[in-house]
């Protein structure tokens, strides 16, 4: 492999470009034509950017381009788009070629473009017959519910709404709205901008139709709401034995058929399986950011028969392992927008919490900590064979309050052959890394990001290491390095985190995941157990500590840890504190979980046991994911108390009512993996 340059000095996003670039010998047409999902920052209101876009693509060279170059979701109602933030963010889905544009700077790279942008994030491919042009606003009819109700709100993927856990009859539903966000376009009726939307009384007229004999012919069900669809290659897991956002609902808002729970009606978004089989979160980013945005407007329907509103409990079981790690990143930015400070200042403030899972990478080897002072600091890193899936590490650099004010550094790169070069902080930005064919097969680049976060970060992306296709650039698998060189003295730490790449449960084999691998990481104790916590005396850049899922660094979110009931201990995988400390007053104030639930009811019975893909079934799912939608179940007991936050709740639940109970763990002192302490529902 030889080294050549081949970076882009005017971009926006080096991750961007990295990824609008891979493959073009695949299909070179469709370098312009395809379509993608992209979250970005603009300066300005939504409104401002699209005349901007439609003034520049009216003098575009394709005549077609103004009407089908990108399209802003109906989600986003005549009141958003007329909204002026100096940064706020926005999901549009936008033809290649517009991308590229969009991310482009012109003069200083840390000011808005052209068209008001000040940030590209890329989210995934979109079929461009899976996007509704002529979708009609979504429907904002008040829908009255009884005093003590609470709306439960869940993100998640193979959501089974058919399931009799969410139903009060045979065909009766408490789904009042469901977004299924990986299905075809309705024909008639569409109120989203891609996938298709289910009221309650459509869900109600499906599950009669799909009824014979009192039996509910659930196949079908899945078939008509087209969560599945294997001629047009349309997949849920819920054509599954067991589905995660099935489970994960079940937990959270699941109630007997013969109960007739009227008061904890149920609205959900149903992600892509396409998306969630990325678990680096790259793909399913703007997705789930739109998912969000969509849920809380659909929460503000639900009142009172006195008019007000009615709180809301969500609920997003998912992890992210990149991220500042500091509580200033998008989404600890997204859930301080609608579940923090800024929602209850609004005119019309709702009580809504949100619960999060700590994560389960405490023993998977994604982070790197280089301490302060230390000059130079290697960090190896293994690169499966056979991952087709591609591989990205981040380094974050400390806080600094503007960027002339940032760490310089040098980061070298090696790869299993040698030594491939390197990038300066303060000096050249990019490296491309390119094989002997001079393909591009992996890029090293530097970028700034600007306030809230204001640091510096690294980030190595890597093709990846196997494919059927034989003209693919593939990097090589083995030990990479990453060398981290700074200046004598350097009063900070860095960080690194690998994404998470692995092949999830039920989806088709893929990502194998990349992790560090110094000879000085200590595994295991001295009676061959896994080491739960970081030696005292550890000397080793590979740390358990700071593993806290990159959504559960922010202030607003309730963060779920797990533990094992039988052994009365924390879950080995159940992810740390504290944060990666900047000196900035964006940071968030928590030092880990703010409290731990059952994860898994024993070392062989992993998970808990709760509602499967079809109903009446019941199968076992494990990790902070199930533990967090517990504390979501229990929370409502407490959220409509007037002015209570939600983790002064956390801080101590039992001091609210609720079905809930304290359990004493052995190894319970520790706050950065237990928070407040460990909980049972009753």
């Amino acid at each position: 492999m030889e080294y050549q340059e081949g970076c882009k000095d005017n971009v926006i996003s080096q991750t961007a470009d990295f990824r609008l670039t891979r493959y073009p010998h695949a299909d070179p047409q469709s370098q312009t034509d395809k379509w993608w999902s992209v979250l970005i920052e603009i300066e300005g209101s939504i409104q401002a950017f699209i005349h901007k876009a439609e003034a520049f693509l009216a003098e575009y060279d394709d005549p077609d381009a103004e009407e089908e170059s990108f399209l802003v979701p109906v989600a986003y109602d005549p009141a958003d788009l007329h909204v002026e933030k100096a940064r706020q963010p926005v999901v549009i889905f936008a033809r290649q070629g517009f991308v590229h544009v969009l991310n482009r700077h012109e003069g200083d790279g840390g000011a808005a473009n052209r068209f008001g942008v000040l940030s590209v994030h890329l989210g995934a491919i979109v079929r461009r017959d899976a996007l509704d042009f002529d979708a009609d606003w979504p429907d904002t009819t008040p829908i009255v519910v009884p005093d003590d109700a609470v709306v439960m709100a869940v993100i998640d993927d193979g959501i089974g709404i058919a399931n009799n856990l969410f139903r009060t009859g045979p065909t009766q539903s408490r789904v009042a709205y469901a977004a299924i966000l990986g299905a075809n376009v309705d024909a008639e009726g569409s109120q989203t901008s891609i996938g298709r939307t289910l009221s309650q009384k459509q869900i109600d007229g499906l599950l009669e139709a799909c009824t014979g004999n009192h039996l509910l012919n659930e196949d079908l069900f899945y078939t008509l709401t087209g969560q599945v669809d294997f001629y047009d290659q349309v997949f849920s897991t819920v054509a599954m034995r067991r589905s995660h956002g099935t489970h994960t609902m079940g937990v959270a808002a699941g109630f007997p058929m013969e109960e007739q729970c009227s008061n904890r009606p149920i609205i959900c978004a149903a992600l892509p399986s396409a998306l969630v089989e990325d678990t680096t979160g790259v793909d399913l980013l703007p997705t789930l950011y739109l998912a969000f945005h969509m849920l809380v407007k659909q929460a503000r329907r639900f009142r009172t028969q006195a008019g007000d509103l009615a709180p809301a409990m969500f609920n997003l079981s998912y992890g992210n392992g990149g991220g500042p790690h500091d509580g200033t990143g998008l989404f600890a930015t997204l859930f301080d927008h609608y579940f923090g400070a800024e929602a209850q200042g609004a005119q019309e403030p709702q009580q809504a919490w949100l619960t999060v899972p700590a994560g389960n990478l405490n023993l998977s080897r994604l982070h790197g900590q280089i301490e302060a002072g230390a000059t130079e600091t290697a960090l190896s890193l293994a690169v499966q064979p056979d991952d087709r899936t591609a591989t990205q590490v981040q380094i974050w650099m400390p806080y600094a309050a503007t960027e002339a004010e940032a760490e310089t550094a040098e980061i070298a790169i090696a790869t299993p052959f040698g030594p491939a070069g390197s990038i300066a902080t303060d000096g050249r930005p990019c490296h491309s890394l390119r094989d002997g064919a001079g393909r591009e097969i992996g890029r090293l680049s530097y970028e700034f990001a600007p306030a809230p976060i204001n640091r510096g970060f690294a980030l190595l992306s890597l093709n990846r290491t196997s494919s059927l296709d034989p003209k693919e650039a593939l990097a090589p698998c083995g030990t990479w390095t990453l060398t981290i060189r700074r200046e004598a003295n350097a009063p900070d730490q860095v960080h690194a985190w690998v994404r998470r790449d692995e092949t999830l449960p039920g989806f088709k084999p893929g990502g194998r995941q990349a992790y560090f691998n110094n000879d000085d990481y200590k595994r295991f104790g001295k009676f061959g157990a896994p080491l739960p916590v970081d030696p005292p005396d550890t000397t080793s850049p590979i740390r358990r500590s700071m593993t806290l899922s990159g959504y559960g660094c922010g202030a607003a979110p309730i963060v779920v840890a797990a533990y094992t009931a039988k052994q009365a201990e924390m879950s080995d995988y159940s992810a740390a504190g504290p944060l990666n400390r900047p000196a900035s007053a964006c940071a968030a104030d928590r030092d880990g979980p703010d409290m731990t639930a059952l994860g898994d009811d024993s070392l062989v019975l992993r998970g808990v046991l709760n509602a499967g893909s079809r109903s009446g079934t019941m199968v076992r799912q494990g990790g902070t994911s199930t533990a967090a939608p517990q504390m979501a179940r229990a929370a409502t007991g407490a959220i409509g108390l007037h002015g209570l936050q939600a983790r002064e709740w956390a801080a101590d639940p039992t001091a609210y009512p609720g079905p809930i109970q304290r359990v004493d763990l052995t190894d319970g002192s520790n706050v950065d993996r237990v928070g407040s302490g460990a909980y049972r529902v009753t």
